[in-house]
């Protein structure tokens, strides 16, 4: 069996269960928890991270539920291997022989290759053809998926015959004209039959022939929980019936979009005391009460006793509840997003704080020296030195992604998430990105006094209406899934200019930066940029060392928002065009405003640079005038 190899923190953000991947001879697709080994001793790394985990056990109703590291392949002396791997089952299962061979249909040629199932395939995962020639074979770029996020083969056999399974043939045929891109120009063929049928038959929902659509109905499966993975299948339309099969491409971007929440770590004096336990939690598992908790502490190792003995056992039994599941919150928890900003915000002059592993270290910029016209709008920047983000995945979907509100919170819009376990979650896989940033708050009233004005509340109309047409395309109602305000789209345009610029003058990539947007009228605005890593222990300062010429760096990144290269049709562009239908965009286009979809929060959307500096189409509605 092939072996593949990813890092850790793609089996959060790219590689996780359920997504499909590549190997030299086949393709599979990455197992569920449910085949994820730890290896003999079975040592799994908790990461602790307790805002985290509380909104975590309240959003999935589990009370106990733990963050763990993805196993890692360790090689110990010898050679021998001793760490842990994931399972992963071949996925899929049908294959395309490579054969040089053409066809000719009504004066058009075809390439034309036999389309074969695995147990058609020597050992050595060849197909063998009448002349007894072994030729190498590649796994069908097209497989079947519904809303749900089933996944499966295409029955191949019986889309070809439209249901009519009474032909024995074993070999199909692919035929394919062209650069084979265009579905109406790839058919599936029996030879036994002739007959046959264009791809783009299998793209129509539609009622077939006998009443059932062309791909048929999902039948549950989940390949990557194993064996025992079916489940029914139940539609939100279909009077509680199955969906119809929809063609997916395997390397399409809507094959896999996983649902991933993360928190930067604020720490606490208590988060000592976590660590501590987290650490050495085998110890503490059968400890219930505080008399069992005293009893073990006098009699705890060293390295574990002269680490507690001056935190009140009260406070050691609470963290340790916390960590088990034992005394969760009740009632609505705070968005992360809120938590992180009132700790920003709190930052004191040259405030620097480290508490062991959960580290943040943050010092506030002398803005003094800096012009009026800087300080009216920017009233706090942050030297964040070091940071720790903390990343888990919750589970995933295909064909549509999960939309997260303004506060960070996911949103359901009825695309269901797919489960990454064939059993009830007690654990999520996570990684923790150690780096650095720069925090840049804003200055409330002005940016409340920009809002009021009727200019601009002329403009942030046409985002209004555009996002009432996006929620009723939606099946929602006007105002069910809420528009994030004009403080918002500025933000969050200003900050991928930032990143852009920030790029060039620091080092880094641009696709190693990330943002945070803040954007709440009761308690503040700001932007977090930062980058990190999950292998290493931090980064280089490049980033942090720019908040020192913030106002340049901000002027500069205005400068580029001036113009884009495909004005005047990008400043031109009115998010309630209903033809492009590009609603969450005003003037934006990948040549001035859109990123890597890994940098933003939002996915490139809610993005519009008129509302920063003046465009050619707009003047009026500028924060930065």
């Amino acid at each position: 069996m092939s072996q593949g190899e990813v890092r850790q923190s793609q089996l959060i953000t790219t590689y996780g269960p359920g997504a499909m991947v590549d190997l030299p001879d086949h393709s599979v697709v990455i197992g569920g928890l449910n085949l994820w080994n730890y290896g003999k001793e079975n040592n799994a790394e908790l990461i602790d991270e307790p805002r985290l985990i509380q909104k975590l056990r309240q959003t999935l109703q589990v009370p106990n539920l733990v963050l763990q590291k993805p196993p890692i392949d360790e090689t110990g002396p010898g050679g021998i291997k001793k760490g842990g791997f994931i399972k992963s089952p071949q996925f899929p299962n049908w294959f395309v022989a490579q054969l040089d061979e053409t066809i000719i249909f009504y004066g058009r040629r075809y390439r034309t290759r036999p389309l074969v199932k695995s147990n058609q395939l020597d050992e050595r995962n060849r197909y063998i053809d009448i002349n007894r020639k072994k030729h190498r074979v590649v796994p069908v770029r097209f497989v079947q998926s519904c809303p749900n996020g089933h996944l499966s083969d295409v029955n191949w056999r019986d889309f070809v015959h439209k249901g009519n399974t009474n032909c024995r043939e074993k070999t199909l045929w692919l035929d394919e004209a062209g650069a084979g891109n265009d579905f109406a120009e790839i058919f599936v063929r029996c030879p036994k039959c002739n007959i046959r049928r264009p791809l783009s038959d299998a793209k129509q929902l539609a009622l077939g022939d006998k009443g059932i659509p062309a791909l048929g109905y999902c039948n549950g499966e989940r390949p990557w929980l194993g064996s025992y993975g079916k489940e029914r299948c139940i539609s939100n339309s279909n009077n509680g019936g199955s969906y119809p099969n929809r063609l997916l491409v395997r390397s399409a971007s809507n094959a896999y979009f996983p649902e991933i929440i993360s928190a930067i770590s604020i720490p606490k004096p208590i988060d000592k005391v976590r660590e501590v336990l987290i650490k050495n939690l085998k110890q503490f598992e059968k400890i219930n009460t505080l008399e069992t908790l005293k009893l073990y502490l006098s009699i705890a190792p060293d390295h574990i006793s002269e680490q507690l003995v001056e935190v009140n056992l009260n406070e050691i039994f609470e963290a340790l509840e916390s960590i088990k599941g034992g005394n969760e919150q009740r009632g609505e928890i705070e968005p992360l997003k809120v938590q992180e900003l009132k700790a920003l915000i709190g930052v004191i002059e040259n405030q620097k704080e480290n508490f062991g592993k959960n580290s943040f270290e943050a010092e506030k910029v002398d803005l003094s020296s800096k012009s009026k016209w800087f300080k009216e709008r920017i009233n706090r920047v942050l030297k964040v030195h070091k940071l720790r983000e903390v990343v888990a995945l919750l589970g995933f979907t295909r064909l549509e992604p999960v939309v997260n509100q303004i506060d960070g919170d996911p949103f359901d819009l009825g695309v269901k998430r797919a489960s990454i376990d064939n059993k009830e979650i007690t654990w999520l896989p996570a990684v923790e990105n150690m780096g650095e940033g720069i925090f840049i708050g804003f200055d409330s009233s002005k940016i409340e006094a920009w809002l009021s004005d009727d200019k601009v509340q002329e403009y942030l109309s046409t985002h209004r209406d555009a996002f009432k047409i996006w929620n009723k395309e939606h099946g929602l109602s006007e105002d069910e899934f809420g528009w994030p305000g004009g403080a918002y789209l500025m933000l969050h345009s200003l900050s991928h200019l930032l990143i852009t610029q920030a790029a060039l003058d620091c080092g880094y990539s641009a696709s190693s930066i990330k943002e945070r947007i803040y954007s709440f009228s009761d308690l503040g605005y700001g932007i977090l940029l930062y980058t990190g890593g999950s292998g290493s222990e931090g980064t280089l300062g490049g980033l942090v060392g720019l908040a020192d010429n913030i106002e340049l760096l901000l002027k500069k990144a205005l400068e580029r928002g001036k113009l884009c290269s495909n004005d005047p049709f990008c400043s031109q562009h009115k998010p309630n065009n209903q033809l492009e239908k590009r609603y969450s965009h005003g003037a934006a286009c990948h040549s001035c405003l859109l990123i890597a979809e890994t940098s933003c929060e939002r996915k490139n959307e809610f993005l519009d640079r008129s509302l920063l500096v003046p465009t050619l189409e707009e003047k009026d509605a500028a924060f930065f005038d």
